[in-house]
């Protein structure tokens, strides 16, 4: 079984046509958690695959991307408030 790495994704497109394919690309990998922000899994058969479909997705000059790791620990101790709970999927992370 193949191992799955977390991340946490933010971004800064300026297009807003190539803004919403990156958010329908996140979205088959994870969760949106604000409007910029996703908490995404990524196999690590797919990881090399995944960074560089991201990585097209800059188009223009400014347009900004940020993958940070999510290690298992640092996942278990996020904490959310206010009202969350419509944008996550509990069960989500496999």
């Amino acid at each position: 079984m193949s191992r799955v790495e977390k991340f946490v994704v933010i971004y800064d497109i300026k297009d807003n046509k190539n803004r919403m394919r990156l958010a329908r690309l996140l979205f088959e990998y994870g969760i949106r958690t604000q409007l910029s922000v996703f908490e995404v899994e990524v196999r690590e058969k797919e990881y090399r695959r995944f960074m560089r479909l991201v990585e097209r997705k800059i188009k223009s000059d400014g347009d900004k991307i940020y993958i940070y790791p999510l290690d298992e620990k640092s996942a278990k101790k996020i904490k959310r408030f206010g009202d969350w709970e419509g944008t996550i999927i509990s069960d989500f992370f496999i």
